[in-house]
């Protein structure tokens, strides 16, 4: 009787141990298996990745292409524009430009040209800039108060001696809750007037810094305005330079 069940109990572990190496290469074939669909999936979503990259390069190299047309287009037509206003007043340039700045600078020939202007004397004048303008050591530096009402000035600030009266006009600033303050809001266009004496005022509107310049008596009065460190004021200075 202890013999049988002994043999009994070796027959079944003989079995677990036929079956192991198929259990093995059945645990190998599902890990093999998910790791190739883990790569096909992976190299699926490279290539998506990968197409997309080569779309959004090919979009922007077609619109640099495009950017490029259109700066020789307008490149070309600067040329002809400045060899048209230089033949009827000079002789045509070498070469023209080809930067956009200097696109006023042309207009601003074609009509002085236009004007009678001789070529060779804007040509002289142009030559006779210096490389920076000289300007005297003083700037003249004063607090403006901006106003806020319609109607009233908060008052005004005399510069070059008396020879300019310069004011200020600003929108409300807003507290928290909406209620307009009794100062102006910086980060809103503020309008800066500039008196000179005898004539009309000069206004310069818009967000800050401003700039706005005369030329008297081959003078440059340059007059700039910021934010001032206190509440309610602007910093206005002013720079004189010999001009041209």
């Amino acid at each position: 009787m202890w013999r049988a069940n002994t043999v009994g109990t070796f027959g079944l572990g003989t079995r677990r141990r036929q079956q192991r190496p198929w259990l093995f290469l059945l645990v190998l074939a599902a890990g093999l298996g998910a790791g190739f669909l883990a790569l096909g999936t992976a190299y699926l979503v490279g290539l998506a990745q990968g197409e997309r990259e080569r779309a959004r390069l090919s979009t922007e190299l077609e619109a640099a292409r495009e950017d490029m047309r259109a700066a020789v287009a307008r490149a070309a037509a600067l040329e002809e524009r400045l060899v048209r206003a230089m033949r009827a007043g000079g002789p045509a340039p070498a070469r023209a430009p080809a930067r956009p700045e200097l696109e006023p600078l042309v207009q601003l020939l074609e009509q002085r040209l236009a004007e009678g202007v001789a070529a060779d004397r804007l040509a002289r004048a142009i030559r006779a800039l210096p490389r920076a303008p000289v300007c005297d050591a003083t700037i003249e530096a004063k607090t403006v108060p901006v106003a806020i009402t319609p109607n009233r000035d908060a008052g005004t600030r005399s510069f070059a001696g008396n020879r300019f009266a310069v004011s200020a006009r600003g929108v409300p600033a807003k507290s928290p809750t909406g209620r307009a303050e009794a100062w102006f809001d910086p980060a809103q266009p503020v309008e800066l007037t500039i008196r000179e004496a005898g004539k009309d005022p000069q206004i310069a509107a818009g967000p800050l810094p401003l700039q706005q310049a005369f030329v008297l008596e081959r003078r440059e009065y340059r007059f700039s305005a910021r934010a001032g460190d206190r509440r309610g004021v602007l910093e206005v200075r002013l720079e004189i330079c010999d001009y041209p």
